[in-house]
């Protein structure tokens, strides 16, 4: 799961302290996702998901981010596995819609991993 973000984002601080810290504090995301912030007004250049290095704007753009927060859960590979999760409007909400991508998109990533026997 990666979190866009910026510098200046008062629902960025909402969605960390109201929807994340309390989940992971009781163990709800354990197991399921790996969560890294991205913040869009850093510059320079970070590691990509195949090691290699890249501009920071490039990443920013591969996931077409407009606004923040934004979160895009995504494969191992930085494939996106769910629509985007653009804005943050209420805690109880959004933990049940962020709750409801992370279970698609695990589900995504067993059927990636799962091996398929013909006639099933």
């Amino acid at each position: 799961m990666v979190i866009f973000s910026t510098d200046h984002c008062p629902y960025c601080v909402r969605l960390r302290e109201e929807v994340l810290k309390p989940l992971i504090h009781n163990g709800a995301l354990r197991g399921k996702v790996l969560i890294r912030e991205f913040n869009i007004d850093d510059g320079g250049k970070i590691t990509d998901f195949d090691g290699e290095r890249i501009r920071s704007r490039i990443f920013v753009s591969r996931y077409e981010i407009f606004a923040t927060p934004t979160v895009v859960l995504v494969d191992y590979h930085g494939k996106p596995l769910t629509p985007p999760i653009v804005g943050f409007n209420e805690a109880d909400s959004y933990t049940d819609f962020l709750d409801e991508a992370i279970s698609s998109a695990v589900m995504s990533l067993a059927a990636l991993h799962w091996p398929r026997f013909a006639g099933s």
